[in-house]
């Protein structure tokens, strides 16, 4: 399982120096990583049954290395049934990797996610169960597009700073720090593929993901008082938000 933090809202410098021109340099180094690794993995996946398939990708030197490891024995993530979900949302990196994005369910929860704090009496941690797929016939970095956002009312004071407007959600939702998880891979699906530090979704594969908003909330909230939406700039182009609704709801745009 994968969790990662959301990342802070910090702005960028307005003139890149040293520092920042090494970490694009780095960038594009790990973008033409990514490509070949996608080219290798991709003619590995081939020759496997992709059902209970895990990959691990070793370093190669030489023609005499394996390129991968297959694996055909237990999945590292449980495999659970293709669920119902809202309509889908694809979303496009300028590096042309492609992420759809679909809701099935919002809630409550004291626990949704392992490590997260005792919340306080009467409170709970809001959370959208998500479906994430990697739409390609190659593998492609693990990121989580959506987020969680919440409605104003349900935040507490102590986050109300910290729960940010973002342009083409409703003015009554906000977008607070958070974290998500992938908790299952659904039925027919590969597992995801691990090389060194870095997790990639098998190719044509779907994932459940759990997005949880750090703000406790009152156990009395409900999917109403939520929604998933996708806003960071290298998904949508132009920070405008996409919302990804759940089964039965319609889009909601500020």
């Amino acid at each position: 399982m994968t969790l990662r933090p959301r990342p802070d809202h910090r702005p960028l410098p307005q003139q890149p120096g040293r520092a920042a021109r090494r970490r694009g340099h780095h960038r594009g180094l790990r973008r033409r990583r990514v490509s070949r690794m996608a080219a290798a993995l991709s003619a590995a996946l081939g020759m496997a049954t992709a059902a209970g398939l895990i990959v691990v990708l070793r370093s190669v030197e030489g023609p005499s290395r394996p390129m991968a490891n297959v694996d055909h024995g237990s999945s590292l993530l449980q495999e659970v049934p293709i669920p119902a979900t809202g309509r889908p949302v694809t979303v496009t990196t300028a590096e042309g990797h492609r992420y759809t994005v679909a809701a099935v369910r919002g809630a409550v929860d004291p626990a949704p996610l392992p490590g997260v704090q005792v919340p306080p009496p009467g409170k709970g941690y809001a959370f959208i169960d998500y479906v994430l797929t990697n739409p390609q016939h190659h593998p492609i970095l693990l990121d989580f597009p959506p987020y969680v956002f919440l409605r104003r009312s349900v935040v507490p004071p102590d986050f109300a700073s910290r729960c940010v407007k973002r342009i083409g959600a409703p003015p009554e939702l906000c977008d607070p720090p958070g974290r998500s998880q992938v908790i299952a891979r659904l039925r027919g699906s590969a597992d995801l593929i691990r090389q060194d530090a870095d997790t990639y979704l098998a190719p044509g594969a779907s994932y459940l993901v759990r997005a949880m908003a750090d703000p406790p909330v009152p156990d009395s909230a409900d999917h109403r008082d939520m929604g998933l939406f996708i806003w960071e700039v290298r998904f949508t182009g132009d920070r405008r938000s996409r919302h990804a609704p759940f089964p039965g709801e319609d889009s909601r745009t500020g």
